[in-house]
């Protein structure tokens, strides 16, 4: 038979229809004895959903007036089952939906009685026991599995009790116990032990489980749960003794070390009452090291942050909306935190929509006494930074650098996929190490992952040389569509001025067309060319050099080089191996001093000093100490990093010398023919100046002198 002790009500006129929370009783099988107006089930058994009713007794003593449903028995079955039988009918709402999010496995067996009167079901009352015998079960999606459960649980319409209960919680035992308030609130306290190989395993506690892989040891922990209105209250205490950290500074620990731990969450008061949104407030502790704590909505599925501080070395700021964060620090490894930060979100970047992202500071205050990045440290560090919009804003000053920094990630679809930077900078300084980082860093990156840039530095040091003022505008687009489409990033313009020099370009760096190219010691990859025009307006050519680092190379020299040059890699990294283009000379006014041997080596050619050992006649008076030239022209054509001449001309009050040949710039070798006409009288050096034609060879000038 099919028994539905509380059917549902049919609409009636005007009365709507009730749908009843008790489901039917099926394939019942019981001995029904009717006696005048009395119903009694003896030896009853059902199936009530997918759990099997045994033993039932009870019955109904008077159906003629104010009847009452009275039912005894053993519910055994999949424990999941009874949970959702608790959470479907008015029992969840006696047990303030405690278990209303609840998931369970293995079996169990439940006591239940039931006392439901039928002209009145709110009346109803119920009491039971549940016995746990080693069953996992999850309180919420969110919080930690216990793991092989055993205990008892006593409940009736007004109370709960859980008492002896044991569970595997953490990779650790633990045990608790806990009843329902006068208040009709459910409280639960214990105490365990919690391993760090228990906590990386809980993959529902997120970036805490993965933040685990820095933790080895295990310790011990005291740990309350409260429900209120069906909603929780935490609070977990540990010192950390026994748990070792290997975390960076300052958050670094010796297992025997202390370090007490408080993590508390208590609902708003104000907030529980009629039409208002639930709210809970959230504190975290870490000794005096570290304060954080957030007010949060409960009204949704998961809890959003409204408003919160951190405090590191500082108390957790207040502010009135948002979450800030204040920062005091000695030493700062930000390459270490950065890896650390890649683990905890999966190596997507923080506050990007997921599981903490709104816990994370849209305000920061940091000011650290050194700034630890790659071999780079930066002292007495002040950093206040801030975001809205999406956009990233921060003011840093530092000894090394200082300025003001902005980040504008790109829009959801948009062509510029990596977002724009924007910076306007008083000095920055990149040693070796940082720069080949960022070579390395655009070998291994499609143009599209470069970000759009809008620099400007007024003293920029590169590699330990100072390259004085810096402009830089660039964007990231894709060029063409569908299969002809072109990832680019273009250089709209680049201006490097110093008092010895002024350098204007321009270019792009994008894939050239689909071919590939393998990467020694590594796999093969798109072939991506960079290509930069450039005109460097010279006020002293001998000054520019030794900035450079050249040395004393040069006296002198002003002019302009021009021209085109491109090369297979990132922007900022020269391959002279694929290195092609022209490039226009015309340099007025300079000397070429005595340079030393392995420096400069084109330089040294170009001085002429090794003539005097080469010649009969003595002309250590016009090249031993350098040429000295009024002008210098000529035009360069490169290709896979061989630079071709045929009328590099070298004008001088002494003589006029004219080269045509090669130099590889890798390999620093040169193969030249150099003609040198003196001035021995007032015709040769003179018929040089007006007969040198720059499209003519060598040999044809040297039939013009001798003729």
């Amino acid at each position: 038979a099919t028994f539905d002790y509380v059917p549902s009500e049919p609409a009636v006129n005007e009365k709507p229809a009730w749908l009843s929370p008790w489901p039917a009783l099926t394939r019942v099988a019981a001995e029904v004895i009717i006696d005048r107006s009395s119903l009694e089930i003896r030896d009853g058994s059902a199936q009530l959903g997918n759990v099997t009713l045994a033993v039932v007794q009870g019955g109904i003593r008077n159906l003629a007036d104010r009847s009452v449903l009275a039912l005894d028995g053993t519910v055994r079955g999949p424990l999941a089952e009874m949970l959702r039988f608790v959470n479907v009918t008015p029992v969840g709402q006696w047990t303030g939906q405690a278990l209303a999010r609840a998931t369970a496995t293995g079996a169990a067996e439940l006591k239940l009685g039931l006392s439901l009167p039928l002209y009145e079901l709110s009346a109803s009352t119920v009491k039971g026991s549940l016995a746990l015998a080693g069953n996992d079960l999850r309180i919420t999606p969110d919080t930690p599995l216990l793991g092989g459960a055993r205990a008892r649980v006593d409940f009736t319409q007004k109370s709960l009790s859980v008492s002896g209960a044991t569970a595997r919680l953490l990779g650790g035992d633990a045990s608790f116990d806990g009843s329902m308030q006068p208040d009709g609130t459910l409280r639960f306290s214990g105490q365990g032990t919690a391993s760090a190989e228990g906590l990386r395993r809980a993959g529902e506690m997120g970036p805490l489980a993965r933040l685990a892989s820095s933790f080895t040891g295990q310790t011990s922990y005291r740990a309350s749960l409260g429900f209120v209105h069906g909603l929780p209250e935490i609070n977990v205490t540990s010192n950390l003794v026994g748990l070792a950290s290997e975390l960076p500074a300052p958050l670094r620990k010796a297992a025997e070390a202390a370090l007490p731990l408080r993590y508390q969450t208590t609902l708003v008061p104000e907030s529980l009452q009629a039409g208002q949104s639930a709210r809970d407030s959230l504190r975290f502790e870490l000794g005096s090291l570290l304060q954080a704590q957030y007010v949060r909505d409960l009204s949704g599925e998961a809890p959003r942050v409204l408003r919160g501080g951190i405090g590191i070395n500082e108390p957790a700021p207040t502010p009135a909306s948002g979450v800030h964060a204040n920062a005091t620090l000695a030493a700062l490894p930000a390459d270490a935190w950065e890896a650390v930060a890649g683990r905890m979100f999966n190596g997507a970047a923080p506050g990007g929509g997921g599981e903490v992202s709104g816990y994370l500071p849209a305000q920061i205050a940091l000011r650290a006494q050194s700034l630890q990045t790659g071999a780079r440290q930066f002292n007495r560090v002040v950093i206040g930074a801030s975001q809205g919009d999406g956009v990233w804003r921060a003011n840093v000053e530092a000894e090394q650098f200082g300025g003001y920094v902005e980040y504008r990630p790109a829009r959801s679809g948009a062509a510029q996929a990596a977002g724009r930077v924007y910076a306007r900078l008083a000095r920055l300084s990149l040693p070796k190490s940082d720069a080949d980082q960022v070579e390395t860093l655009l070998d291994q990156q499609q143009p599209t992952a470069v970000p759009s840039l809008d620099i400007v530095i007024d003293d920029f040091e590169l590699r330990g040389k100072r390259l004085g003022r810096v402009e830089i505008d660039a964007v990231n687009r894709i060029v063409g569509e569908g299969r002809d489409a072109v990832r680019e990033w273009r250089l709209n313009r680049l201006g490097l001025v110093t008092p010895e020099a002024q350098l204007s370009g321009s270019g792009n760096w994008s894939e050239t067309g689909g071919t590939f190219m393998t990467v020694p010691g590594g796999a093969a990859s798109a072939r991506r060319r960079s290509v930069l025009n450039f005109k460097l307006d010279v006020a002293d050519g001998g000054a520019l050099l030794e900035r450079l680092g050249t040395g004393k190379a040069m006296r002198g020299g002003k002019g302009q080089l021009s021209g085109q040059l491109s090369w297979l890699g990132s922007p900022l990294a020269l391959d002279y191996p694929t290195l092609s283009g022209n490039v226009a000379v015309s340099i007025d006014s300079g000397q070429f001093l005595k340079a030393e041997p392995g420096a400069a080596r084109l330089l040294g050619v170009l001085s002429l000093q090794a003539l005097p050992r080469r010649l009969l006649l003595d002309f250590r008076d016009v090249f031993q100490e350098g040429f000295a030239f009024d002008s210098i022209t000529g035009d360069l054509k490169i290709a896979q990093g061989v630079a071709n001449t045929n009328n590099l001309r070298m004008r001088g009050v002494q003589a006029v010398v004219l080269m045509e040949g090669q130099a590889d710039i890798a390999r620093e070798t040169q193969d030249l023919r150099v003609i040198v006409v003196p001035e021995i009288n007032a015709g040769t050096a003179s018929l040089a100046y007006a007969a040198i034609n720059p499209a003519v060879g060598l040999g044809t000038f040297l039939a013009q002198v001798f003729l």
